[in-house]
Formats: C-alpha cells, sequence, structure tokens
C-alpha cells in the first residue's frame, strides 16, 4: 500500500479516478434521472398527442357518419342502450355501435401497434364503448371482450366527461393492471360526445425506463472504463517524463551534477520542460556552487582543526598551569607546616637557649668555686705524687727488707746446718731484722698515713669533679638541645628555601601558562575571524544554493 501510494502514476491516477468517475456517474445518474424523467414526459407527451389525435379522428369519423353513413345526429348521441342478452358482463347495442364497428377498428388498433399502448378506444359520454380494439396484449386480458361495455368507473367517468384539453390518470384495470390513462375530449359536430382514452403500461414504460437505464449504465461503464484506461495513459505519459525528470534528479542528488539524462526532456515547451531546464540550470548553479562551497567547506575545516588544535594546546597549558597552581597550593600549605614547626623549633631552641643559660650561669659560678678546689686538687695531687714517690722509697726500703729478710733467712738456715757460727751471727742478723722491721712499720705507717691523706684528697677531688661533671654535663645536654632544635630549625628554613624555590618555578610554571594562554587567545581570535569568514563565504553560498533552488518550488 505504501509502495502505491508512492508512486506518482498510480497516485495521479487514483486521483483523476477519483475525480472523475464520479464526477461522470454523477452525470451519468443525472443524466439518466433526465432521461427518465424526459422519457416520461416524451411518452406523457406523446400519449396526449395520440390521445387528441384520436379523439380528433374518431369525431371525425362519427361527423363523417352523419354524412355518409346514414346517421342523424340522435342517432350519434343515442344513450338508449340496448342490452345484448346472455353477456356477462353486461354489453349493450346502440344505434351507431355497427358504424363504429366498421369505421373506428382500424384505427384505433393502429395505436395498439405501439408495444407501450395496451389500449385506444372512444367512449361516450356515459361510459359506453360502442367499439373495443380487437387486439388484446398478453397479461392485460381480451380487448375485445370489453367492447359495447359501459365503463361508468370514476376514471372512465372522468375521461370521457373531461372537457379540457387532456387528462392524465392512473387507471388500475377490473383485470387488476394499473396503466396510465390519458384521455381527449371527442366533439361532433361542435359538441361533446365523449372521449378517446389511451391507455399506456406502466410495467412497460419502466421496462423501457429500465432499458435505458441499462443501457446508460452500460454506456456509463464503458465510458468509465474507456476513461480509467485514458487515464491511466495520460498519468503514464506524464509520470514517465517525471520519472526522467524524478531519476535525474536522483542523480543529481547522488552528486552527478552534470546533468545527464536531461537532454530530452529540455526540447518539450510545456511545465515539464521548462522545469527540466530550470532542472539544468540549477545542477549547473549547483555544481559551481558545490564547488565554492567545497572550498569554504575546506577553509572552514582548516581553520576548524587549527582551532581545535589551539584549544587543545590552550586547554593542556591550562591544565599545566592549574596543577601547577595546585601544586604551588601544596607546597604553600607545606611552607605552611614548614614554618609552623620552624616556629616551634625556634620555640623550643628558645627554651633549650634559656636552660642553656641557666646551666652556663651555674657552670660559670662552678666553674669558678671548682677552681679553688681544681688548685686544692692539683695540689693534693702534687702531695699525693711525692707521697706515692715516698711510697716508693718505702716500698723499695721494703725490698730491700725482704731480701734481706731473704738473706738472713738463707743464712740462718745455712748456719742452722753450720751450728758452729749460729751463736754468733744469728743475734746479729735478728737485730739486723729487727731494727729492719722497725723500719718497715714505721714506713707502713708512713705510708698508710699518705694513702689516707691521698684518700681524702682524692675523695674531695672526686666529689668536685662529679660536680664539676654535672655541671658539664647538664651543659652538654642543654648545648645538645640547642644543637638538634638548631639542626630543626637549619632543615625547616632549607625546607622553606626548597619550598621557595618552589613556589618561584610553580609560579614562573604559572606566568608561563598564562602566557601561553594569552598566545592561544590571540592566535584563537585570529583563527576565530578567518573561521567567521569562512562560515560567511559558506553561508553566502548556502543562500546563493537556496536562491538556485527556490525555482523548484511547484
Amino acid at each position: 500500500m505504501q509502495f502505491v501510494l508512492r508512486s506518482l502514476k498510480i497516485k495521479n491516477s487514483l486521483i483523476m479516478i477519483a475525480v472523475m468517475v464520479p464526477l461522470i456517474v454523477g452525470f451519468l445518474a443525472y443524466d439518466l434521472y433526465r432521461q427518465s424523467v424526459s422519457m416520461r414526459r416524451a411518452l406523457t407527451e406523446r400519449g396526449i398527442i395520440l390521445a387528441i389525435t384520436g379523439a380528433e379522428t374518431a369525431g371525425k369519423i362519427l361527423s363523417d357518419g352523419a354524412v355518409s353513413g346514414g346517421l342523424s345526429e340522435e342517432q350519434l348521441f343515442d344513450t338508449n342502450y340496448q342490452p345484448i342478452p346472455n353477456t356477462n358482463p353486461q354489453r349493450y347495442h346502440t344505434s351507431y355501435d355497427a358504424y363504429t364497428d366498421k369505421n373506428l377498428t382500424r384505427v384505433q388498433d393502429s395505436y395498439l401497434m405501439d408495444d407501450i399502448i395496451i389500449y385506444a378506444v372512444a367512449l361516450d359520454v356515459n361510459g359506453y364503448a360502442p367499439t373495443h380494439n380487437s387486439i388484446s396484449k398478453i397479461g392485460y386480458g381480451d380487448n375485445a371482450n370489453r367492447s359495447k361495455r359501459i365503463f361508468d368507473d370514476p376514471v372512465g367517468l372522468a375521461a370521457v366527461r373531461n372537457e379540457e384539453t387532456y387528462l392524465f390518470q392512473e387507471y388500475k384495470r377490473d383485470t387488476g393492471e394499473v396503466i396510465w390513462d390519458i384521455s381527449a375530449p371527442i366533439y361532433v359536430n361542435g359538441s361533446h360526445w365523449g372521449g378517446f382514452r389511451v391507455g399506456f403500461s406502466i410495467a412497460e414504460t419502466n421496462r423501457q425506463i429500465a432499458a435505458l437505464r441499462n443501457q446508460t449504465v452500460t454506456g456509463g461503464a464503458a465510458l468509465v472504463a474507456a476513461l480509467v484506461i485514458l487515464i491511466i495513459y495520460i498519468s503514464n505519459l506524464i509520470t514517465s517524463r517525471v520519472k526522467s525528470l524524478e531519476q535525474a534528479a536522483d542523480r543529481i542528488a547522488g552528486g552527478d551534477l552534470t546533468g545527464s539524462g536531461l537532454e530530452d526532456l529540455e526540447k518539450f515547451q510545456d511545465e515539464v520542460g521548462r522545469l527540466t531546464r530550470s532542472l539544468r540550470n540549477m545542477a549547473d548553479r549547483l555544481r559551481q556552487l558545490v564547488e565554492k562551497t567545497g572550498r569554504s567547506t575546506g577553509q572552514v575545516k582548516n581553520y576548524t582543526d587549527r582551532l581545535k588544535d589551539s584549544m587543545q594546546q590552550a586547554t593542556y597549558t591550562s591544565s599545566s598551569a592549574a596543577a601547577k597552581m595546585s601544586e604551588l597550593s601544596e607546597t604553600m600549605k607545606k611552607m605552611e607546616s614548614g614554618a609552623g614547626e620552624v616556629v616551634k623549633a625556634s620555640e623550643r631552641t628558645m627554651q633549650s637557649l634559656a636552660r642553656a643559660e641557666e646551666t652556663s650561669s651555674m657552670f660559670l659560678n662552678q666553674m669558678k668555686s671548682g677552681s679553688l678546689i681544681m688548685t686544692r686538687a692539683g695540689e693534693s695531687l702534687k702531695e699525693l705524687e711525692s707521697h706515692i714517690e715516698k711510697v716508693g722509697e718505702i716500698l723499695l726500703y721494703i725490698s730491700q727488707i725482704s731480701e734481706q729478710a731473704s738473706l738472713l733467712a738463707g743464712k740462718t738456715v745455712t748456719e742452722a746446718a753450720g751450728i758452729s757460727c749460729a751463736g754468733c751471727n744469728f743475734l746479729t742478723l735478728a737485730s739486723e731484722i729487727d731494727r729492719r722491721a722497725k723500719d718497715a712499720a714505721g714506713a707502713t705507717k708512713g705510708l698508710a698515713s699518705l694513702f689516707d691523706n691521698a684518700r681524702k684528697r682524692a675523695a674531695q677531688a672526686a666529689i668536685a669533679l662529679e660536680k664539676d661533671r654535672q655541671v658539664v654535663s647538664e651543659g652538654y645536654s642543654a648545648a645538645n638541645e640547642v644543637s638538634e632544635s638548631l639542626k630543626v630549625i637549619i632543615v625547616g628554613i632549607e625546607n622553606l628555601f626548597k619550598m621557595a624555590g618552589e613556589v618561584g618555578a610553580s609560579t614562573r610554571h604559572i606566568s608561563e601558562g598564562i602566557a601561553g594562554l594569552d598566545v592561544s587567545a590571540w592566535e584563537q581570535a585570529n583563527l576565530v575571524q578567518g573561521f567567521t569568514d569562512a562560515v560567511k563565504q559558506l553561508e553566502d553560498g548556502i543562500d546563493e544554493m537556496q536562491k538556485t533552488l527556490a525555482p523548484l518550488k511547484l
């Protein structure tokens, strides 16, 4: 269904058929109605003419009967109807019925040559039919049997007593058929004698109308079929060129701007030909515009790529500057923290220096008070040295005494061996030993006294030295704390100097990044200006392209 709706040929055919066929059908229906009405009117007019003609003819024949038929006017207007025996329905004779049988039968029967006429008969003013048709139509009863009867029904009486030009009625016969009855008055020698009635078959009329309708419908169907074929042919004839134009437009849309395939269509002088020439001119113009647009697009792409690179560079520079600023922020935080540490170390150093100052004061006072002790210790040491020398001499002396004792012991042993000298030398030796022993005891006592003095002096010197050692140790501790604090301060200051260097480097990087951003911004401004000019050229080309495409708006 979608394919059908996309086909211009089928769509145009359907549109034309949808428009033309209803119009034709409507026209045919109207024409059929008009023809039916016209036919009915024609049949009515024919019936009126036939009735009037029959009335004139019957009046003339009856009038002639008074001249050549031997009938008087009284006989012609005889209403003394004589019943015919043994007839059912009742039939009658009059003075003139034999004359009418002879002269009206042929005239009245001639009307029945028309299939639509059921009867055509003359009746007097009382509805008496002296002579009826001898011809009968199938399905409408026996007309001959209706001769010489009186039809005094309302329709019959209205028909024979009417003095107007004609009277049109719908008549239901006693046999049941419904008929159109058209009557005209009969005059004999200027007097109203009766009426001439013509009966039209409604069924035959409808059959003729139906035949006319069928004929019209058949002709209309043939006309519609011929019209559909003609519409399809014309649509195909039109759309074939449009199809060629569509194919050429597809080639143009596909990039073929040479206008090939339009040569055969350009020779036509109608709308398709003018559209083809416009399309050819548009294709040429588009080819020029495409080339111009291609150049403009290339410039735009070039500027776009350069602008993109510049923006990427600016983004990279901005990112680097942001990173450096972040590093600078971290470094400043570290500097702040390092400065706090330096301040704390300085506070600790001040405290250590204060303690060192106190310790130094104590150390100086102690040194002043200890210098005398040290002097006395030096003197005691000198005395101790002299005492030690004396102790050495005593020890040497004791050693000699020991040697002598050893010699004495040896001699004793020897003399004990030789009893002969024992008495003489032993006493001497014992006296010598006793003397030496006393000397040794005296020396020992002196040595003990010296050692006691040395011990006391050494104890005093040790106490003084211990105090000096404590003062020196406290001073050393204070100095060590000061040294450690100074080291911390120095390290903090070195870190601060290092961080300050990093801050300076980061600041330089940030300055360089900002300078790079300035350069990138300047370059981007130039690129944007070039890009704007290229876009302006591209817009001009698009405007020209739109103006070129404007003639194609249908």
